[in-house]
């Protein structure tokens, strides 16, 4: 894969959490993600102190389960003693107190499944929960919205359509058949063909709230995030949290071969080749087809609508000064040699297709990268502060200290499990080779401590660093949120 700025990917839509391509191409801003798996063994979702626990668990089930039937819908007797009426209207679209109820039979269904119980129907418990359903409702309604005005935010049908058969065939296996699917269906009021629009429906607003909220996250570095809020969160949510499993905690030193000047050079006489042919009079789409080292070649090299922001900043300067139909001469980026052709403009936008002639590290960068990472692990057992040495020379975009139960060393790349799981506090491990995007890398690992099992505590640097991350998401989304019920007319009737 590609490597991109600030760990992002090759992709221009993605799922939240899942991170299913959809699309692919070059430099897309995207998410910042956390860089590395969740490894303390518990979820956590922000609570502000005044919320009240059970019902923001309650809601969490609600989110974990959108999207798709879980359990029985109700019974005809159940449905028609419901009176349908609107109970908020949310810019040009309403929401109906049916959609709400069934929202809260969902619920209930998953909570009973897990041992839990629902309030008491018509107790303040219940009748806040049900607010908080229909706020939730509400908040995805406005960012869905957002996204379908947002022209650069685009929903591939196909992958729309690939994700709702393998949703029907994972239900179908669930069930033990095509024949209990059906029955199945049946029993909660749906046909096959009822249940594959219901899906592609939710599946395709799931696809613009998340490529939205994707576009917006990279506002999450801007929000700052107080002490007092940490120690809330963490007072608020250590039921939740639970126990700490025996744990290593160890820091990193992640080192990324870069291409040489050699390298460099022939990738640009490659590129300048192939613009000969371009600016010749050659098929732009097909010289893409031909050379091109993007997925986006699949397509011609198309790249669709975008605007400044979006794009690598070397890329998006030249491609912004171009006139439609021009084509430009190689352009350097992070990731290698772009010949660009801008196919159509409009107010703020354009419409591009490039050739990428991809530029990686040869054998030989690999191997010097190799050999400064036995000189950190030597100056690292000298005594060398390994804080300093990351900052001066390792990826600030990979993770760099973290708390892993031992139970989970073998979710990391192969080659750290077995060196982590008998390491001593103070060890300091021979450089690991792993691949990364289609590219090597090495970590230069020294082990802080071993813990045994016992509660969590805020001076677990990976706790309190996934806490941070948690309460900033909130504040983000709170901040969304607001920002576009200011826009939008929205009346609540319930």
């Amino acid at each position: 894969m590609i490597p991109e700025p600030h760990n992002r990917q090759r992709v221009r839509n993605n799922r939240v959490g899942g991170q299913r391509v959809l699309r692919p191409v070059v430099f897309r801003r995207e998410a910042p993600g956390s860089g590395h798996p969740s490894f303390g063994g518990f979820r956590v979702s922000y609570v502000t102190p005044s919320s009240r626990l059970v019902l923001s668990i309650l809601l969490a089930f609600l989110l974990a389960g959108s999207g798709s039937v879980l359990g029985p819908r109700r019974t005809e007797a159940q449905e028609a003693s419901l009176v349908d009426r609107i109970v908020a209207v949310v810019g040009d679209s309403v929401i109906v107190l049916s959609e709400v109820d069934e929202q809260m039979f969902q619920l209930e269904y998953r909570l009973r499944s897990q041992g839990g119980e629902m309030p008491p129907e018509g107790s303040p418990e219940w009748n806040q929960l049900q607010r908080d359903v229909l706020d939730q409702m509400i908040g995805e309604q406005l960012v869905v919205q957002a996204a379908a005005r947002d022209t650069t935010i685009l929903v591939d049908d196909v992958e729309v359509e690939n994700l709702v058969s393998e949703e029907m065939n994972q239900r179908v296996t669930d069930l033990g058949g095509q024949q209990q699917f059906e029955a199945g269906l049946a029993q909660q009021g749906f046909t096959v063909s009822g249940y594959r629009e219901f899906l592609r429906r939710q599946i395709r607003q799931q696809q613009l709230y998340q490529q939205y909220m994707a576009k917006r996250a990279v506002e999450l570095s801007s929000i700052v995030v107080e002490e007092s809020e940490i120690q809330d969160f963490f007072e608020a949510q250590k039921d939740a949290i639970g126990q700490r499993p025996p744990t290593v905690v160890f820091g990193q030193i992640i080192l990324v071969p870069t291409p040489s000047d050699s390298v460099w050079q022939a990738a640009l006489e490659k590129a300048n080749e192939i613009y000969d042919l371009a600016a010749g009079g050659e098929d732009f789409a097909e010289l893409a087809e031909r050379f091109s080292d993007d997925p986006s070649k699949e397509g011609g090299g198309d790249l669709g609508w975008f605007r400044r922001g979006d794009m690598l900043p070397a890329f998006e300067d030249a491609a912004f000064n171009m006139v439609v139909d021009e084509i430009s001469r190689p352009v350097r980026s992070r990731v290698g040699y772009h010949i660009i052709k801008v196919t159509r403009r409009r107010a703020g936008e354009i419409r591009a297709s490039h050739i990428l002639v991809l530029v990686r590290p040869s054998e030989a960068d690999v191997q010097t990268t190799q050999e400064f990472a036995n000189d950190l692990r030597a100056r690292l057992q000298a005594g060398e502060d390994l804080e300093a040495l990351r900052d001066e020379y390792g990826d600030p975009d990979e993770p760099d200290t973290l708390s892993v139960p031992f139970s989970q060393l073998s979710q990391l790349p192969p080659g750290f499990a077995e060196p982590l799981s008998r390491a001593n506090p103070g060890d300091v491990l021979d450089p690991i080779r792993y691949e990364a995007r289609g590219e090597a890398r090495f970590s230069v690992v020294k082990v802080i401590d071993v813990l045994p099992a016992g509660p969590y505590s805020l001076d677990d640097a990976e706790l309190r660093n996934r806490i941070t991350q948690a309460i900033r998401q909130q504040k983000l989304l709170d901040k969304i949120l607001q920002e576009l019920r200011s826009k939008t007319y929205v009346q609540i009737r319930l």
